[in-house]
């Protein structure tokens, strides 16, 4: 992520190669409540500021939940929202970390780790908020900078699109949905390579209860809603079931999901430019975005955060490959091969040693040597004499007669 993203944060921030949390956080609402307040009173806090709320206990962070908690743990569980503490259905003692953290380490860790969401904690423990994976990628470059990151991704060697969207697979549907989008030219690198998850799908006729139960059951965030004829409708996602139906204190129960969900969605077809149709969704700051087949029938859904971590899981796996390609030129130098593979190693390595060593490309081994205990015996050191030595320097013994090298005994050796 530095590598790609670095030089053009450092344009945008003024030389820094990418912000902090702190940064990021600056004039934020907060949405910091107590353990006891009521899951009504939270859900219109967190509808207004669009964030999990964190909860906090004499100062100390003991909990966190997110709009996902609120649809599966409390809405579909048909829990009074005015009468259930936060305590009772948040996930207690989260991680957080630093203010100090760059944008760029808090997505790695949510890589890592899997977040969605990161509380952020001064050393004291003193909360300072939450920033979600979103927050992250607008910090670090947005749209222009994610591109790079995006394209880089698509060309990794290890991409595939064997995987079916169609699969039966714990929470998709073995129907399509009709799209009256039409569908776009082929690209090299279409849509279908992100293997957007199969969707999950509902009536505009169900109610919000109905729509979140069956999404808890199939442990998903998003529902693809369909008309009366079967054509796409809207989706609706836990977010909305917070920001529409909880902080507006309506009833899930009776509230129709047609009345609440984002009609005429924004959708891509599976043709369609990979890199585009994310790009789209980091511009738009959307989650979830429904994906057409050739028919234009919506068969599959992108998740932007799955996404996110698939394109760094990709790049990860391609620096390792060029890592061990540098391996591999190192071994073949010694076979005789040469000048191509120190060339591939020079290529890898050179500028950053450039930058440790004050210019030079690469210290010699009269540098790395200096200073640095002699492991040389005689033909005729007793083994015993030998050990010690190497035991002291932690080397093997070069085996030195009247000035030549005529042999080396190692650890293994011995």
């Amino acid at each position: 992520l530095q590598q790609l993203l670095g030089p053009l944060l450092s344009q945008v921030f003024s030389g820094q190669s990418s912000p902090t949390l702190r940064t990021v956080l600056a004039g934020k609402p907060s949405t910091i409540v107590e353990p006891n307040s009521s899951l009504q009173n939270v859900g219109e806090m967190m509808g207004e500021a669009r964030k999990a709320a964190l909860v906090v206990d004499k100062g100390n962070l003991v909990g966190i939940f997110g709009f996902k908690d609120m649809m599966t743990r409390a809405v579909a569980r048909e829990l009074p929202l005015n009468l259930t503490a936060v305590s009772t259905v948040m996930t207690p003692n989260p991680e957080s970390v630093s203010p100090d953290t760059t944008v760029l380490e808090a997505l790695q860790i949510m890589h890592d780790n899997k977040f969605l969401t990161l509380p952020v904690c001064e050393v004291n423990g003193s909360v300072v908020g939450i920033v979600d994976v979103m927050d992250c990628v607008y910090a670090s470059g947005g749209a222009d900078g994610w591109r790079s990151i995006f394209a880089s991704a698509m060309e990794c060697d290890d991409l595939t699109d064997t995987a079916s969207v169609h699969s039966n697979r714990s929470g998709s549907v073995q129907h399509s949905v009709k799209s009256t989008r039409s569908t776009h030219k082929k690209s090299n690198m279409p849509v279908s390579k992100l293997r957007p998850k199969a969707p999950m799908v509902s009536s505009s006729n169900d109610t919000v209860l109905s729509v979140a139960q069956m999404l808890a059951s199939k442990r998903g965030d998003a529902a693809i809603i369909t008309d009366l004829n079967g054509g796409l409708a809207g989706i609706i996602t836990d977010t909305d079931v917070t920001r529409r139906v909880v902080a507006k204190n309506l009833p899930a129960s009776s509230t129709c999901v047609a009345d609440v969900m984002t009609a005429n969605p924004s959708c891509v077809a599976m043709a369609d430019p990979a890199t585009d149709a994310l790009v789209t969704m980091v511009e738009n700051r959307f989650r979830h975005l429904p994906v057409t087949d050739d028919n234009g029938a919506v068969v599959g859904v992108l998740d932007i955060a799955k996404c996110l971590n698939d394109a760094i899981s990709k790049l990860e796996r391609s620096t390792d490959k060029s890592s061990n390609a540098a391996e591999e030129a190192l071994k073949a130098s010694f076979g005789g091969a040469g000048g191509a593979q120190a060339a591939a190693l020079q290529q890898l390595l050179g500028p950053l040693l450039s930058q440790v060593f004050s210019g030079q490309s690469s210290p010699t081994l009269r540098t790395v040597l200096a200073g640095k205990p002699s492991t040389i015996v005689e033909p005729n050191s007793s083994l015993q004499n030998v050990g010690e030595m190497m035991g002291e320097a932690r080397k093997a013994a070069l085996v030195v007669d009247k000035g030549n090298l005529v042999g080396i005994f190692g650890f293994k050796d011995m």
